[in-house]
């Protein structure tokens, strides 16, 4: 088992941009390597529910990039997310501008040899640093990785596309609703229009609405006029007129999901994404947030992104109806 690799300056930035989000949900991160693309992943037991993975490219994040394995030259292992933070602030601090990264194994005692993520970077001040590993992982923890990064984006049957602003209106309601109740009632469109709907005490107390959102794939939107995002929590009642009729003709998505795993997968608009793409399962088993960059424009859809797989809650009568 063999990996070597040069980070390029934009794989540090967008190391040094994801990895605070999984610091936030979790101490443990996953780091999958394979010949095509670097996987940064949090299972939902190590994020407190949520299932998120970060991809990027090799050409994407790389200068050099060599690795070889038997399991089909693919490598994962576990670390501690805040340690590989602290390199990566590092390596800023130090304004690094080639940084060499290997897998080795360190003699911590005789008899006792560890392995380490080592990453050596020449800059203002020439560094050495060792990230503690768990693994290389097995075969069959390599292939949960994979799971969940082929879960996503799949029986989504539509998806609304939230810019900067109102993805960063979602986040703010999220965080004004973990005041007022643990569980928030999601609901998206063909219209266009996300709904989200907190309780206390049995019903509803805090709302808000977000209209004229492009719907994906065009072919399910069904407001061809509508025009960018507003915000209507002073106009409830219309709002909930409108949810009404959509829930009745079908073409509405609802989903109940716990208010705080909510706020912390919107808490991805702090990698500063260009917009975000909200859908809601066909099964009603969890809703999807998609992080999406202006560097995609570049190196295609595939070169960069974050995802986000927030469960349902147990399905009840939906205040929504």
């Amino acid at each position: 088992m063999k990996f070597k690799c040069t980070l390029s300056s934009m794989g540090v930035t967008w190391l040094e941009r994801f990895v605070p989000i999984f610091e936030k949900m979790g101490k443990e991160l996953s780091v999958l390597f394979t010949p095509e693309t670097l996987h940064l992943v949090q299972g939902a037991a190590d994020s407190g529910g949520l299932e998120l993975h970060a991809d990027l490219l090799v050409k994407e994040a790389f200068d050099e990039y060599r690795i070889a394995s038997n399991n089909a030259d693919k490598i994962a292992v576990k670390l501690e997310t805040a340690t590989l933070y602290r390199v990566l602030r590092g390596l800023v601090g130090s304004e690094a501008t080639h940084v060499e990264v290997k897998l080795i194994k360190r003699v911590i005692r005789e008899g006792l040899s560890l392995p380490f993520l080592n990453f050596a970077s020449t800059g203002l001040v020439d560094i050495t640093q060792d990230v503690p590993l768990g693994g290389p992982l097995n075969k069959r923890e390599l292939e949960d990785l994979e799971h969940i990064v082929q879960a996503n984006v799949v029986n989504v049957p539509y998806w609304l596309n939230l810019d900067r602003q109102a993805t960063e209106g979602a986040h703010q309601a999220a965080e004004r609703f973990k005041a007022v109740g643990p569980r928030t009632e999601l609901a998206t469109t063909k219209a266009g229009s996300l709904h989200l709907a907190t309780a206390k005490g049995g019903s509803v107390t805090l709302g808000t609405e977000y209209r004229g959102l492009p719907v994906l794939p065009v072919a399910e939107d069904q407001y061809e006029t509508a025009q960018g995002g507003v915000d209507d929590d002073d106009d409830a009642a219309g709002a909930s007129e409108r949810l009404a009729e959509a829930v009745a003709s079908g073409s509405a998505a609802l989903v109940a999901v716990n208010t705080k795993q909510l706020w912390k997968g919107l808490q991805g608009v702090q990698t500063n994404p260009s917009n975000a793409m909200i859908g809601v399962a066909s099964n009603r088993g969890h809703m999807e947030l998609v992080f999406r960059y202006d560097r995609q424009t570049v190196n295609g859809p595939d070169a960069v992104g974050l995802f986000v797989r927030v469960p349902a809650e147990i399905d009840e009568d939906f205040d929504f109806d």
